[in-house]
């Protein structure tokens, strides 16, 4: 029961993540209210700079992403009263999609040897493709990985 709501909560965050970056975090003309400065600031600083972001060097430079992941915690939290391994998970997860996010875009040569599929989302020709931070899991399943590194 305990390993079943972990597996489960591992998928479903690679999933979530995969979705808000997707349809969210570049949808930016249908959500410009919340995520206007994403594809126009972080892309264009990675792109700019070979995949570093100074905003990544201080968590207060960054605060629209560390807000989005607290809500998303907060949002998720009723899960702990019925499968609290669960909703531990999703929070280990949504830190970790934070520090890898952040760790890929101030150091670039460690993002490029860990998440390739992320840098390829940033630097490849299109970056509507490779949509998984951590993992490009779904990526794979809904056919978006594309390696251009």
């Amino acid at each position: 029961m305990i390993l079943g709501q972990i597996l489960a909560a591992w998928i479903y965050s690679h999933f979530f993540e995969y979705i808000a970056h997707k349809y969210f975090l570049h949808n930016h003309k249908k959500f410009k209210f919340a995520f206007r400065n994403h594809f126009a600031t972080h892309h264009k600083n990675s792109r700019k700079n070979e995949m570093y972001d100074e905003a990544y060097e201080n968590m207060i430079s960054s605060k629209f992403e560390v807000i989005s992941l607290t809500i998303i915690s907060v949002l998720h939290f009723p899960i702990f009263f019925f499968f609290p391994y669960a909703y531990l998970t999703l929070v280990y997860s949504l830190f970790m999609y934070y520090f890898l996010h952040k760790k890929s875009h101030t150091d670039v040569e460690w993002g490029k040897k860990w998440l390739p599929w992320h840098y390829d989302h940033h630097m490849g020709k299109n970056q509507h493709l490779n949509w998984g931070v951590r993992l490009p899991l779904f990526d794979y399943v809904f056919g978006t990985r594309v390696k251009t590194s």
